[in-house]
């Protein structure tokens, strides 16, 4: 088993080791563009050449002219847009590192409140040992349970009743005539028919012996409300008995010396809402300029470089220059060659380096798919309180480093890893009752229950209850302890 935090570490690590990768290939694209430039800046070259020794002087300069102002305006695109991607790295680098000093210091606060939400359970499990000899805590503990059992025995009766009624009125419900004259109120003040109809309807009553039938069906209906109402009433003295018990046990953490405990997690729970909100700040600049660089390396970086290119192409395409250059491999000689050839090779050397921008676009594109993918995993893991040093995941770092490597290969998915999170959570050990002293005021961790995340999951160890057992407390009427009322 290895602590709640080692599992985030875990993934923590693995998205760095992403992000990391992510800027090599950053770097390799600008690389691959800066080639790509170089190339066509070469193959302009040539063409240069051959018309210096092809043309005539009026020819060539009006060549050679507009193929240097194509060739400057679109090397300047691609050196412009290079540079913008440049740029953005240096940005998404220095909020990476930004990020992890954030995430080192959430890690420090996070084990501050974990350390001071242990001491907190320690000091009310000594007041829970202490007080379980007092007479007074004995008695209110003894009414409180009298009380919970004669609620669940009256919630149970309440559920029969209701049980009964869902029943037993389909008879009545099913006769036309008897639920005719029961919602006209028949026979009652209510009823406001006329003389002639009350005639008809007292034949029609007569006829299928409305009166008593009506008496039973209303007494059918009443039987629920009435335990109902006596079932609430008794979870409401349930309440006020926990209430009673609930002020004794304070008290006595009180004079135990609870409350500078008690400050000392809320000071350390502030510095870990502090480093969460640090986290999620410098989460957010990163996520934005992630967001710039797809823009830059995906769409936009298409249209700006397709475009230089297209622009270079087109000067390229000329039927002046096609000619020169179909004419000089037909009749190459040795003054131009070394040009044909040149332009021949910067080709062949430029169909590669495009087909590698094309796969590092893919690349840097499904590389960020599937960190972004880890990353929310991440953040659920986060938001259901399995970042808690005190609690331990079964299985390991080998199976979580299995299922990211999945994640980050592209065959698994987050919610695998949400499965293995859940599946193998176990909650720090709980040595007092949450509820000793008042509902919910045990030690609780951000993010998630006392004990775990509310995707549930065991937790490891259970409640010392030798100082007055399971103390339960729920509404609504759901006890189920037997007795009566």
């Amino acid at each position: 088993m290895i602590s709640g935090r080692d599992a985030m570490t875990t993934v923590e690590q693995a998205i760095g080791r992403v992000r990391a990768d992510e800027g090599q290939l950053d770097s390799a694209l600008r690389s691959a563009m800066e080639q790509a430039a170089m190339l066509r800046r070469a193959e302009a070259d040539g063409f240069r050449r051959l018309a210096r020794v092809k043309l005539d002087a009026a020819t060539r300069d009006r060549l050679i002219g507009t193929l240097d102002a194509s060739e400057s305006a679109a090397l300047a695109m691609i050196e412009e847009h290079r540079r913008r991607l440049a740029d953005l790295a240096q940005r998404r680098e220095a909020a990476r590192q930004a990020l992890e000093r954030a995430e080192a210091a959430k890690r420090t606060a996070d084990q501050s409140l974990a350390d001071a939400l242990d001491r907190l359970d320690d000091a009310r499990h000594a007041t829970m040992r202490r007080i379980a000899g007092d007479t007074a805590w004995q008695q209110a503990k003894a009414v409180l349970d009298a009380a919970r059992e004669i609620a669940g025995a009256a919630a149970d009766k309440a559920a029969q009743a209701e049980r009964d009624l869902a029943e037993k009125r389909k008879p009545y419900e099913s006769d036309p005539l008897f639920m005719y004259l029961w919602d006209r109120r028949h026979d009652q003040a209510e009823d406001r028919s006329g003389g002639l109809a009350r005639t008809i309807d007292r034949w029609v009553a007569d006829l299928v012996g409305y009166r008593d039938a009506r008496a039973n069906y209303a007494m059918l209906q009443e039987i629920p409300l009435r335990l109902r109402e006596h079932a609430d009433n008794k979870q409401r003295e349930v309440e006020a008995r926990t209430a009673a018990l609930a002020a004794i046990e304070r008290a006595a953490l009180v004079a135990d010396g609870i409350a500078p405990v008690e400050a000392s997690v809320e000071t350390a729970r502030a510095a870990a809402q502090t480093a969460d909100a640090a986290v999620a700040a410098a989460g957010a600049t990163l996520a934005g300029l992630d967001q710039e660089r797809d823009r830059a390396v995906g769409a936009g970086d298409r249209a700006v470089y397709d475009e230089a290119v297209e622009m270079l192409a087109q000067a390229l395409a000329a039927r002046d220059l096609r000619d020169l250059y179909d004419g000089a491999r037909r009749t190459p000689s040795p003054a131009d060659d070394q040009a044909v050839g040149a332009i021949t090779e910067t080709r062949r050397q430029l169909q590669s380096v495009e087909a590698e921008l094309t796969r590092l676009r893919d690349t840097i594109r499904d590389t960020a798919a599937r960190r972004s993918e880890l990353e929310q995993a991440r953040e659920r893991a986060r938001r259901s309180g399995y970042d808690d040093p005190r609690g331990r995941f079964d299985g390991g770092t080998e199976i979580i480093g299995d299922i990211v490597g999945g994640i980050l290969k592209g065959v698994l998915q987050g919610a695998d890893l949400d499965r293995v999170l859940r599946g193998g959570w176990r909650g720090p050990p709980r040595r007092s009752d949450p509820d000793f002293g008042g509902r919910g005021s045990g030690p609780s961790w951000p993010g998630g229950p006392w004990g775990g995340g509310p995707w549930g999951g065991g937790s490891g160890g259970g409640s010392d209850r030798d100082s007055g057992g399971d103390r339960g407390g729920g509404s609504g009427g759901g006890w189920r302890t037997g007795g009566g009322f």
